[in-house]
């Protein structure tokens, strides 16, 4: 079957501060999203990307078109329609996308060759199951579920054997199930813990007790054992964001931490910054210093060395900057002063920035005219030098 490459990309004006050029990849009157960026969903080579789409304002839950874009060529092709999992599944940077599809067999594509796969047909899992994460060696897809009892459970499915099983429960919530995406790493999960939360598999609430609130993280190995907590969330920093990245085979992960929304101040414990890196053992995280910025969502390099951040304001509407650094320096520049989105409710209005593999690019989201689309920065020859 001949494939269809669309052109949708758009040329935008050069940031004012900085000079960068960015390319709307995307122009459908749908919203468009980037996926998520703490497992960045593009090819080895970092040309091409996957980029979901539905007329909901967050695409990512089903039903939804699951698309391929070039940032080369600045076209994009769709490769599955009606596609019903909650996310899609991916080792990071590996050009490989899982998704179920509207026949309920659990599919992947590749996105340098646009090859499709049935990797599972009449997948055993409710519609309700996340497609969370995926092993470096694409063995292991790891989801989370809700139950009636209010539990949440991580199950492990192995792709070649076709068995799967539950490898670890809480009664609070768990989600952003993350395999190290270095296949020397071993196969190590970074799991986010969302104290006093808990819900159902008809996705309703329940309180739970519990004298710590907020999110924490911790790690734990892929059969569930061996449980490393990370120093972040109280008793240590405020609550964690929910928004974490493995700094590569270093062991530490990226994550950036709440501030006071009503009145824009950090953690007075923390007044340097709200962005650390942290790993198991550690009795206080490592700050990024950066006091003038209030950073959300996290992506990290694929060598581990730097970071990209979205970076609020103290009051929406007001533009939203994306901010590069070094997780090793701590230097950081702004990228883009105002990339466009708005910071709503909708996913799609959120920018959740990433790197392609090679660094040459910043993907992320945007809604300047109010359909959320997806974007490509392109990154300065020299700059992430710079921060060295």
């Amino acid at each position: 079957m001949p494939v269809l490459w669309r052109s949708e990309a758009c040329d935008q004006k050069p940031d004012p501060q900085t000079g960068v050029f960015s390319v709307r990849l995307t122009q459908a009157a749908q919203h468009s999203v980037n996926v998520y960026c703490e497992q960045p969903y593009t090819s080895p080579d970092g040309r091409r990307i996957a980029i979901m789409r539905s007329s909901e304002p967050d695409p990512r839950l089903p039903p939804f078109e699951l698309l391929v874009a070039d940032v080369q060529t600045l076209r994009s092709t769709s490769v599955e329609k009606g596609a019903i999992s909650i996310l899609v599944g991916t080792a990071a940077w590996s050009g490989w996308i899982y998704y179920v599809s509207a026949d309920r067999e659990l599919m992947r594509v590749n996105l340098s060759t646009l090859e499709k796969e049935v990797v599972w047909t009449r997948w055993p899992f409710p519609p309700e199951f996340v497609l969370d994460s995926v092993s470096a060696d694409l063995r292991y897809l790891v989801g989370a579920q809700f139950r009636a009892d209010f539990m949440t459970e991580l199950v492990r499915v192995d792709l070649a054997e076709r068995t799967w099983k539950m490898i670890y429960e809480a009664k609070e919530c768990l989600g952003h199930v993350q395999f190290n995406p270095v296949p020397a790493a071993g196969d190590d999960l970074l799991v986010q813990l969302n104290r006093r939360q808990s819900y159902n598999h008809m996705w309703e609430p329940r309180a739970v007790e519990n004298p710590l609130g907020g999110a924490t993280h911790f790690i734990i190995d892929s059969d569930g054992g061996n449980v490393r907590p990370l120093a972040i969330g109280e008793p240590h920093t405020i609550s964690s964001a929910g928004h974490s990245a493995w700094m590569a085979d270093s062991g530490r992960i990226a994550v950036a931490t709440h501030w006071d929304f009503a009145t824009w101040q950090l953690d007075s414990r923390w007044p340097q910054g709200n962005l650390f890196t942290v790993a198991p053992g550690d009795a206080k995280p490592t700050v990024i210093e950066a006091p003038g910025h209030r950073f959300n969502h996290v992506g990290v390099s694929r060598c581990g060395r730097y970071f990209v951040c979205d970076s609020y304001p103290e009051r929406l509407p007001a533009p939203i900057a994306i901010v590069v650094g070094s997780l090793q320096t701590g230097r950081w520049r702004v990228l883009l002063h105002n990339c466009g989105a708005s910071g709503g409710g909708p996913a799609c209005s959120h920018p959740h920035a990433y790197f392609t593999a090679d660094s040459k690019n910043v993907i992320y989201n945007a809604d300047p005219y109010w359909i959320g689309q997806v974007f490509a920065a392109r990154v300065p020859g020299g700059f992430l030098e710079s921060l060295s």
